[in-house]
Order: C-alpha cells, then structure tokens, then sequence
C-alpha cells in the first residue's frame, strides 16, 4: 500500500451493492465502452487533492474488480479493493477499517455517479477542511407536495430551503471516524441512514453544502443508464 501523508484525502467508493432497481450488474457494465465504476475511478482520480481512493465491492466481487477494472484500466490511485457490506454503512465501515495511514479528509463517492466534476470534488475537500464536513448537492427544482396516508396533499414544502444530497461526502477524517464509532455503538436504526452525512449530523458536527453540477446523477435505473449514454456521447 501507499503511504498517505496526513495532508491528503482518501476517497471511499461504495461499490457493493444489489442494483435491484436497474436490474443488472450495473457496476461492471460498460457505459459507452467502459465500466461504470471505471469511469467514476477516473473522475474522482482527476482531482489532484484525492491521493488514494478504496473500492469497497461485493465480496464476490473484489478479484473481477482488481483484474478487469483497477488493473486492466491502469487505475493507479487505487490502493485498495476491500469486501463490502450488506449495507451502505457496513461497506464504508469497512473500507474506514482498510485505512492503514490515517490522511486529515476522507471523501465518500457513489459507484453509480461518475459525472461528478472536479471542481466539486476539489470544493467539497475545501469546505470539509475549514468546517468539518461537506456535501455535494444539488438545489430542488420541482414542486414538491407533502401528503398523508390517503395520498391526500397536507401542503406544500418551501423548495428553497430544500437541497437534493448528492456525492462526495467529505469530512475531516478524524471526526468521522469519530462519528462513525459513535454511530455504530448507539441504538441508531441502521436502516433509516441514508448517507454518509446523516452519521456526522446525528454526532451534533454541522455539515456545508457543496454546489454540485447537475449532471452528477447516480445511475439507479433503466431510464438513468440511457441519460449517462447521452452524457459519455456529450462528453467525447
């Protein structure tokens, strides 16, 4: 393994899971050529802040991943491809675990969004390192309705204080893993965490928005995988 300085910002993508709703292995598919998760290494290894980055797989997973992605790609940042987790939590419990040089900024990213620019990337790492955690996001552009149990609208949810939460997650690596120790040794349903961030909030640390750019979409469905094809093709 690399020696990370404690200057330096390791990024954890998740990478392990079902992809129940696009109904394939998403991960490995190639995306106009290429795999998913080989085009997201790429984004997240431009940014010149990020000096390793853990793949955190299906456990079943993890050979294919080395060979046929990290290696055949020539993924040089990638330090370590560890097994995930039957959840989100676990697999970056995890790959927490796999760190052997502790670095000052972790960045947790989505497999599945490989759009992301680097300037958010490079921002995030920046606000994360002056406040202590920060999330890409994107501001909420529909009209959103609040409803009961019968479907019936109770009313409408001001949309400007609303922020759709994307990836990266950064935070200052030692408060995580603080926050994360905490999180896992308290009564927390594990099921209602649905990001990174919700661990740092529920330990009291406060957590800043990033502007993310609006193609940073994390490809969960059919219809997601089309719009990524237009993405690549706009992007070539």
């Amino acid at each position: 393994m690399k020696l990370v300085s404690k200057n330096n910002t390791i990024a954890i993508i998740p990478a392990a899971g079902s992809a129940n709703r696009m109904g394939f292995d998403k991960i490995s598919s190639k995306l106009n050529g290429i795999p998913l998760l080989a085009r997201t290494i790429q984004t997240i290894s431009a940014a010149e802040s990020i000096s390793g980055i853990i793949v955190a797989a299906a456990p079943d997973k993890t050979a294919e991943i080395k060979k046929k992605i990290v290696e055949k790609y020539n993924l040089g940042k990638v330090i370590k491809v560890v097994a995930g987790g039957t959840s989100r939590t676990e697999s970056v419990w995890n790959a927490l675990q796999a760190i052997e040089f502790p670095p000052e900024i972790i960045a947790i990213h989505d497999g599945a969004r490989p759009f992301v620019s680097v300037e958010a990337i490079e921002e995030s790492i920046g606000v994360a390192k002056e406040f202590g955690g920060a999330i890409v996001a994107t501001k909420v552009i529909p009209t959103i309705k609040e409803v009961n149990s019968n479907n019936e609208v109770c009313g409408t949810i001001d949309r400007e204080k609303l922020w759709a939460a994307a990836t990266p997650q950064t935070f200052r690596y030692d408060e995580f893993l603080k926050a994360y120790k905490e999180f896992l040794s308290g009564n927390v349903d594990r099921n209602s965490i649905t990001d990174d961030a919700q661990i740092f909030e529920l330990s009291g640390r406060k957590v800043k928005i990033v502007k993310g750019n609006p193609e940073n979409i994390k490809l969960t469905t059919p219809l997601d995988w089309k719009i990524a094809e237009n993405l690549v093709v706009g992007r070539l």
